[in-house]
């Protein structure tokens, strides 16, 4: 996904840094700041999902939902990585 933002955005640069239009600009500009925004929140999901999946949390399935819920967001130095909404 993050390639597909970073080509997008690359798109979006050639759109105006090539056209002579302030309307398709600003539309080009507005669009870019938009993508490198939700570039910048798939990078940040993807470090906390990445450390996590490293850690190997073991989960019990005799715990429940509400305890292995916790635990697959807590790594093992003990930092929690809010990456699941709440139940």
């Amino acid at each position: 996904m993050q390639r597909v933002y970073e080509s997008e955005i690359t798109r979006m640069q050639d759109t105006i840094d090539h056209t002579d239009t302030p309307r398709e600009i600003a539309k080009a500009t507005k669009r870019r700041e938009k993508l490198q925004k939700q570039l910048k929140e798939c990078r940040e999901y993807d470090e906390k999902i990445s450390h996590l999946a490293l850690a190997r949390i073991e989960l019990d399935l005799d715990d429940g939902v509400k305890a292995n819920y916790e635990k697959a967001q807590i790594a093992r130095d003990g930092k929690k990585y809010p990456v699941l909404g709440k139940i």
